[in-house]
């Protein structure tokens, strides 16, 4: 079996991770108004989100290119589980099977970004 190259994997984890993010967070601000006819939260809340997801796009660009890779990955998975886990709440506020499928899907896409975050850090070599 082929050994993953923690290095390579981790850094392709947030590259990927950061576009995301910000085609995500961008389709949420823009379609704030369509996305809140289908979850029992305001409009504002939804474009603030969306701009914040974008924004943050930007913060994981920047422990890519500033931070110790370990560091950076560790930050990103622990934020990709909390956010995992919000995205995972809000569908319980959703008005229709379908947009609670759709929220949910988002949400496992998340959880899925942690685990590849999770496996880099772990084929990492060891602190020396």
């Amino acid at each position: 079996m082929r050994r993953i190259n923690g290095e390579r994997f981790g850094r392709w984890s947030l590259r990927l991770d950061a576009a995301y993010c910000a085609v995500l967070g961008a389709a949420v601000a823009l379609g704030a108004g369509w996305i809140a006819q289908g979850v029992a939260l305001p409009t504002l809340v939804i474009a603030a989100a969306g701009v914040a997801v974008v924004v943050w796009a930007g913060g994981v660009l920047w422990m890519l290119s500033r931070l110790p890779l370990r560091r950076a990955l560790g930050l990103v998975g622990i934020a990709n589980v909390l956010a995992s886990l919000a995205v995972g709440l809000v569908s319980a506020a959703a008005a229709s099977v379908l947009i609670v499928v759709a929220v949910l899907a988002v949400s496992i896409d998340i959880a899925l970004f942690a685990t590849s975050q999770a496996i880099a850090l772990r084929a990492l070599p060891a602190r020396g």
